[in-house]
């Protein structure tokens, strides 16, 4: 076993455990002599080897973490000790997933700014930039270390800004600076520590899902907005068609900003209904996300089960068995019938014709459904029923799915052109010497496509 012992931020702050730790042990190597902290093996004489000559030499921080390791694996009983409280220590991370450390801790790096009853992350600069996308709860503190360098810096700059805004403040060694003056600092060491203070969520430059959830929670709360606290499931359900559609229309227009825009407002409405779940004592959000996330693990076993799924359609069968075995899908028409009643009818006959088409109970042939969609247009025109037309609607729908075309896009552009040639019309209409007859005939001849 490796003994840890953390010997603070500055002299003096090693404590009488760790002190006795270093006596009693038979080699004591230090990550490195070049701090005040080193001071206590100079004023005790106490024999120590100091790792600086492995800082030297390593090409980078992940290389001297491991070389550090390995030399301190090589020994039985050895005393290992650090800057900071020993915990925070980026060589003693790598070292606990090696072997047994005992650790003997004393101040932090950055506690001295912190307060210490705010929940807080502490994470070394080097973790910082290498996490792709990190972000944090900024309703915490979040602590800085291994701030050693102007380039590290200028790379922790870049990340903070992102999620904090360049004008935010922050504390740098206890002195408050802005976020965009992270870099621009007189000196870096291995002290150099950044804290970043929680931010109520009026304040906050970005957000993340929490901030949404503590946002409906304020709404809703007895101060909050009397119409947010009015709400129920059914005076707000129209809501969630209403945004779902503004989404599809965006994406249909590949308009990003909206996409955006009504990605949160759709997002909007599921964590509204979860806040009013909570509020009537029927359900939470954690709930909801519990079975999203249940749901979404156990219908990929070709990502976290033994299934193997080469290509999109061999995902989809597994996707489709996984789906079959917890709805506990009897036979096919047990999966029509899971079908969601308030579904569009075309959205929903699509579905139908799926899991009919799957089960060879219409053709796959396109030539057998268009000979299909003739007869039952013979038939409708000899006899205009809402039966008749039914049938035309479903047997047109299996033309398309079968060249891949989507009814409800379709559908949407034709509304789309109608509406065009319609204002095209009324414009001509008030043309003087021209009957709608002529508008109407002109129309048809710029639109022919």
């Amino acid at each position: 076993m490796i003994k840890v012992v953390g010997l603070g931020c500055d002299k003096d702050q090693i404590t009488l455990k760790g002190d006795q730790i270093i006596r009693s042990s038979k080699k004591v190597f230090v990550r490195t002599a070049l701090t005040e902290t080193y001071n206590y093996f100079i004023d005790n004489k106490i024999d120590n080897i100091p790792l600086d000559y492995i800082y030297e030499n390593a090409e980078n921080f992940d290389n001297l973490d491991n070389e550090i390791v390995e030399v301190l694996l090589k020994e039985e009983d050895a005393c290992y000790c650090v800057n900071g409280s020993g915990f925070d220590d980026r060589t003693v991370l790598e070292l606990k997933k090696r072997t047994n450390v005992e650790i003997y801790p004393s101040v932090s790096l950055g506690s001295s700014f912190e307060n210490p009853s705010l929940a807080t992350l502490k994470i070394s600069a080097y973790e910082l930039i290498s996490n792709v996308g990190f972000n944090y709860d900024t309703r915490t503190t979040l602590v800085v270390t291994d701030i050693d360098n102007e380039y590290i810096a200028s790379d922790v700059k870049l990340v903070l800004s992102n999620i904090l805004g360049d004008e935010q403040d922050i504390k740098f060694n206890g002195r408050v600076i802005k976020v965009f003056e992270i870099d621009r600092q007189k000196e870096y060491n291995y002290k150099t520590t950044i804290i970043c203070s929680p931010l109520e969520v009026k304040n906050k430059y970005r957000f993340n899902f929490l901030d949404l959830y503590a946002i409906m929670r304020i709404l809703r709360s007895e101060h909050g907005c009397e119409w947010d606290k009015a709400q129920t499931h059914e005076s707000i359900r129209e809501n969630a068609l209403e945004e779902a559609y503004e989404l599809v229309e965006a994406i249909n227009n590949q308009d990003l900003d909206n996409m955006i825009e009504e990605s949160g407002d759709l997002m909007l409405q599921s964590i509204f209904h979860c806040v009013i779940g909570e509020d009537m004592g029927e359900y939470n959000t954690e709930d909801a996300l519990s079975s999203l996330c249940s749901k979404l693990i156990f219908r990929h076993p070709h990502i976290f089960g033994d299934i193997v799924a080469t290509n999109k359609d061999e995902a989809l069968a597994a996707w489709d068995a996984a789906k079959a075995k917890e709805k506990k899908y009897t036979k096919p028409s047990s999966k029509m019938d899971s079908i969601a009643k308030a579904l569009p009818s075309v959205e929903k006959a699509k579905k139908i014709i799926s899991v009919a088409k799957k089960n060879k109970f219409v053709t796959d042939s396109i030539e057998e459904a268009k000979k299909d969609l003739q007869e039952k247009l013979s038939i409708f025109a000899n006899e205009q029923t809402e039966d008749n037309a039914g049938k035309v609607l479903m047997s047109l729908i299996l033309v398309m799915k079968l060249q891949d075309l989507d009814p409800e896009v379709a559908l949407d552009k034709a509304l789309s052109k109608f509406v065009n040639k319609f204002k095209e019309y009324e414009n001509m209409g008030s043309l003087d010497g021209i009957t709608k007859e002529e508008a109407k005939e002109r129309i048809s001849k710029i639109n022919e496509d």
